[in-house]
């Protein structure tokens, strides 16, 4: 039952599922999830304002996939692994980011180049975030990706609509 509602799951997502076929050693076959490739994906150091990963200029449909290598713990961020990355929009006109997870709370920021917070997407529970904003494409502007709460490796998908 663990694999067909997992399988539903994904189905749902719109991500394609694929079942582990290694039979060897009596492991049974189990559901690997992932999502599809993206047009760009979450690359190390980039765990600070200042080493985030330069996206560019961002027009949708644009999608970026990554996952989160630890979560919070203990009602706190300290262990939890932060995502940074850099973009300038092409136009003003507001942009729809979606942030997809699998597999943990994973939470997400939209902040001026010098840090200062301008929308933050967090919620509690496992439900997938949105967020509109409009921001001056004249301007670096920064996103911070982070894990609240899950199991190593939560997967993502931020995507601009």
């Amino acid at each position: 039952m663990r694999v067909s509602a997992l399988l539903f799951a994904s189905l749902v997502a719109g991500c394609p599922a694929a079942e582990d076929d290694d039979d060897s050693a009596g492991s049974s076959p189990r559901v690997i999830y992932t999502f599809p490739e993206g047009d760009a994906a979450d690359a190390e150091p980039n765990d600070t304002a200042e080493t985030a990963q330069n996206l560019g200029t961002l027009s949708g449909p644009f999608v970026l996939t990554g996952s989160s290598s630890s979560c919070g713990e203990n009602g706190t961020w300290d262990a939890s692994d932060h995502d940074w990355f850099a973009f300038s929009p092409a136009t003003g006109d507001p942009l729809r980011l979606r942030l997809d997870m699998w597999a943990g709370d994973v939470d997400l920021a939209v902040l001026d180049a010098d840090g200062a917070l301008i929308v933050d997407g967090a919620q509690a529970g496992l439900d997938d975030e949105e967020l509109d904003v409009a921001l001056d494409p004249e301007e670096p502007w920064l996103l911070r990706i982070r894990c609240w709460q899950g199991n190593p490796e939560t997967l993502w998908r931020l995507r601009l609509l």
